[in-house]
């Protein structure tokens, strides 16, 4: 009869009906004083109506009553965090999963209290625990997913999300949030991956297909990006995000005209969004008449709507069409309030580690000299496929890779992280010494992954400019490799780099200081590899000297590769391949100088980059 009762004012309680809920316990209290279900079910209606104190008092004396109860020690712990007792809190917590250690709900209450009195890596090891301790449960996964990427741990996120799909592989958010990430880390064919397990999942979802197509975008799949990218239009005609990637698309595959009218509906659905307006203002040359897109572009800067990226890409949209009007000061001021906000976007807390990046460089300087390289190549790939285009970010690299693959037996393999990705499989332990059999597996990946890209190339380009950093790895892996650096005025190139806006930012981009250091370091290395790398694996070009001696300098390219001449060389800008980097739109059009001496027009203002000259 008492548990019936019980029934019947719990039962209340979860229907809202809180006075019948608060009679019938204390009804049950009446005949059994002290029943400590009944003492819960008070306790409960009392702290929903603004009775606290009265709530802890039943729950502290159900607690006494039944020392086993989980309701009321963990209905006790969440009140006491509300009065800012932690310490008992706690402890009548960890009561309550000792209680009912395989409850779910038990590390998700204590979690979820932990976050309220501001201990979030205590709720984050409290979810872990859960998960370990029912690791069938699919939700509690997702949770401690969750909680990682509300607290910027994005590696134990995406484990966390993978965990999440083993036990629930048709859960459609898992593989958006995992994908995501992936697309974040620059992980793209992971991305990809999952991406297609989202569409597959569910056909009609817009999130899916834009996932898909952003990482398709990424991974050189250009052209089903687009098509994934209407098809969300489609299904959901008001996301502007699906809008505004395909007019990125679109100018990525030298299809100006075409992405302006998509990048401004993007504008009228999320006047905020800053990538559109940057990419808009980069379809062409800024005129006088675009003085009012201008003006309105800087009245959104001010909107509370407006995040730091979507700001910082408006003042780098600014900056941009007032250096196309010749007004540099004004010019100048954008850039540097654009790099100020990416800075805080990107890096508020985490500085450019300079002690790393010189250890870094130092390691590859002693590592790799011309004896220990000339040994490796004994047991080195047979294949001359690769053909690397480096240099500084921004040195015309893109430029390079244009021209070279508008040869008809040269393909595009972009920029490619591969080396980067993998470097650290062919170090001993130590980290000192190179072990072969690991580099030669590394190696064949490498070529499966050109072959993938070109297979039937005479040379595959690989234009990642911070391959400079690995070309000891690639010419030791492959004797038949061929290096393009690409120099550039060094004041120009770091002036470049200051004033682009890049979908990742490395770390030293957004600072000038930091800039010129990282120059110096590349410069550094750079000497080293002159000394070092078989003249004919290695060449060097001048961004100058190909703009000002383009057919001299471009045959010279083409002789390097040991390809026979072909006119379409001379021809870059009708190279259709997508370019998925800042230069989209400079490398779609015939060979021009403004690039050259461009830092003359900022010169009062260039301070830290003059020490360069």
């Amino acid at each position: 009869m008492i548990e019936t009762a019980v029934q019947a004012a719990m039962s209340a309680y979860l229907s809202g009906n809180l006075r019948d809920a608060e009679s019938i316990a204390k009804n049950v209290l009446s005949a059994a004083p002290n029943h400590p279900p009944a003492l819960v079910v008070v306790a409960l209606v009392c702290a929903r109506t603004g009775r606290k104190p009265a709530a802890i008092a039943y729950l502290q004396n159900a607690t006494r009553r039944d020392p086993n109860s989980f309701e009321a020690h963990i209905s006790l712990s969440t009140l006491l965090f509300g009065e800012n007792k932690s310490d008992e809190a706690i402890e009548l917590a960890e009561r309550a999963i000792e209680i009912s250690p395989h409850d779910p709900d038990s590390y998700r209450h204590f979690s979820r209290d932990l976050m309220q009195a501001g201990m979030a890596t205590r709720a984050l090891d409290t979810l872990t625990r859960g998960a370990l301790a029912v690791p069938t449960d699919a939700s509690l996964h997702q949770d401690v997913a969750a909680l990682c990427t509300e607290l910027g741990q994005t590696r134990e996120a995406a484990l966390a999300w993978m965990r999440t799909l083993e036990i629930n592989p048709d859960l459609l958010i898992g593989w958006l949030k995992l994908g995501g990430l992936h697309l974040s880390a620059s992980a793209f064919e992971p991305a990809v991956e999952c991406g297609r397990r989202a569409v597959a999942i569910d056909p009609d979802s817009s999130d899916a297909r834009i996932l898909l197509a952003l990482s398709l975008a990424e991974s050189g799949g250009a052209a089903e990006a687009e098509v994934h990218l209407r098809r969300a239009i489609d299904l959901n005609p008001t996301e502007h995000i699906a809008y505004a990637a395909l007019g990125l698309s679109l100018q990525e595959q030298g299809r100006f005209d075409e992405a302006r009218p998509y990048l401004e509906h993007t504008l009228q659905i999320c006047p905020t969004n800053g990538q559109a307006h940057y990419a808009l203002v980069r379809t062409r040359k800024t005129r006088s008449e675009d003085q009012k897109l201008l003006s309105e572009i800087e009245a959104q800067t001010e909107s509370p709507d407006a995040n730091l990226l979507d700001r910082s890409y408006m003042h780098y949209a600014l900056g941009k069409g007032y250096e196309d009007l010749a007004e540099y000061e004004k010019a100048i001021r954008h850039y540097d309030l654009a790099t100020e906000l990416a800075a805080q976007f990107w890096f508020k807390d985490r500085p450019a580690d300079r002690d790393w990046y010189s250890s870094m460089i130092d390691a590859t300087i002693e590592r790799f000299t011309s004896k220990s390289i000339k040994e490796l190549q004994k047991q080195g790939s047979k294949s001359s496929q690769p053909l690397l285009i480096v240099g500084m970010m921004r040195s015309g690299t893109t430029l390079v890779e244009q021209i070279v693959s508008s040869h008809p037996e040269v393909a595009a393999g972009g920029e490619l992280t591969y080396w980067h990705d993998h470097a650290s499989k062919v170090f001993n332990p130590s980290g000192k010494k190179i072990d072969s059999e690991a580099l030669e597996s590394v190696a064949s990946g490498y070529l499966d992954l050109l072959n993938r890209i070109g297979p039937d190339a005479a040379r595959v380009t690989d234009k990642l400019p911070h391959n400079y950093a690995m070309l000891g790895l690639v010419l030791a892996a492959f004797p038949k490799a061929k290096v393009i650096h690409v120099r550039r005025n060094p004041i120009d190139n770091c002036l470049s780099i200051y004033t682009t806006a890049f979908n990742r930012p490395p770390e030293f981009s957004l600072q000038r200081d930091n800039i010129v250091f990282a120059y110096q370091e590349y410069q550094r290395l750079m000497d080293h590899w002159r000394e070092t790398l078989p003249s004919d694996q290695f060449i060097e070009v001048e961004y100058e000297q190909l703009i000002a001696n383009r057919d001299e300098e471009t045959r010279r390219l083409i002789d390097f590769a040991g390809l026979a001449w072909d006119e379409a060389c001379l021809h870059h800008e009708e190279n259709v391949r997508a370019v998925n980097t800042p230069s989209v739109w400079q490398v779609r059009q015939p060979i021009y100088n403004t690039s050259v001496e461009r830092w003359r027009r900022f010169e009062p203002w260039l301070r830290e980059f003059r020490d360069l000259a």
